[in-house]
C-alpha cells in the first residue's frame, strides 16, 4: 500500500511531539494530567506498531492509506485537543522551539480571538482515482476570498456512508486535520469507491475556536 504525504508528516510529528510533551519537564510546564499522558503514550505506542507494518510509500501500489485510516483518526483528535490547550495556555509564553514542536504558529497563539459567524461552502472541483479536491468558498461574499478576515485556518469533518445510505449523523462525522489553504485534497481506499463522501467545513479563529459548521457536501468517492 501507499502511504500519503499527510501520513508520513503525521509519523514524524507524533514521534516529536508526544515524546516531548510526556517528558517530566513537559508534563509540569504544560499541566497534563495522568490520563492525557497516558493516552498520548498509549497512542504512539499503537501508532508506531501499526505504522511500522506500512510498505514503503513509493511503492507503486494504488491503494492510499490516508485521513480515514482509524490510527490517524483517533490521533489526530488527541493530539489536536493537546495543542489547542497549549497554544490556549496564557500563562505561559512559548519559544520558538515550542512552537516548532508542537507545530503552533504565530496565528494560532495570537490570532484573532473572535468566534467566526459564517462558515465555508465546499464544492468538489476535482475527481481522480481515490482522489477528490475540494474549494472552500467564503458564502457571504461568493467572490472573495475563502478565508474571511479574522479565519486562520478551516476545519473539517468526514464521514463515509454505503451508496443509498442514510445520511449520516452528527456523531458519525470524523474530524481531520485542518486545512490552512482554501484548496485541499482529500485520499481515500480503494474499498471505498462507490460509497458516498459527506464533507462539512468550518471556520476556526486564530486560537483554535470553531465557528458553525456549514452544510455538508455529497459526493460519490470514484
Amino acid at each position: 500500500m501507499t502511504l500519503s504525504f499527510k501520513i508520513l508528516r503525521y509519523n514524524f510529528f507524533v514521534n516529536s511531539f508526544i515524546p516531548y510533551v510526556t517528558s517530566p519537564a513537559g508534563i509540569i510546564r504544560y499541566g497534563l494530567t495522568t490520563i492525557q499522558v497516558d493516552a498520548l503514550n498509549a497512542f504512539l505506542k499503537q501508532w508506531n506498531n501499526d505504522f511500522g507494518n506500512y510498505v514503503d510509500p513509493l511503492s507503486t501500489s494504488h491503494i492510499v492509506v490516508d485521513t480515514q485510516n482509524g490510527d490517524y483518526a483517533s490521533g489526530f483528535t488527541l493530539t489536536q485537543s493537546i495543542r489547542n490547550l497549549i497554544s490556549g495556555n496564557t500563562t505561559i509564553t512559548l519559544s520558538s522551539e515550542e512552537k516548532a514542536v508542537c507545530e503552533i504558529d504565530k496565528s494560532r497563539s495570537t490570532g484573532s480571538k473572535v468566534i467566526p459567524k459564517s462558515s465555508p461552502s465546499l464544492a468538489c472541483i476535482i475527481q481522480s482515482s481515490l482522489s477528490l479536491i475540494f474549494l472552500a468558498i467564503n458564502p457571504i461574499l461568493m467572490h472573495s476570498a475563502g478565508k474571511p478576515k479574522g479565519v486562520s485556518a478551516i476545519g473539517l469533518k468526514i464521514a463515509i456512508t454505503a451508496a443509498g445510505a442514510p445520511a449520516p449523523m452528527p456523531g458519525d462525522y470524523i474530524r481531520q486535520e485542518n486545512e490552512t489553504t482554501t484548496d485541499f485534497e482529500i485520499l481515500f481506499t480503494s474499498d471505498q469507491v462507490g460509497k458516498t463522501l459527506y464533507i462539512i467545513g468550518f471556520y476556526l479563529n486564530g486560537k483554535g475556536e470553531a465557528g458553525k459548521d456549514g452544510i455538508p457536501c455529497i459526493v460519490t468517492i470514484v
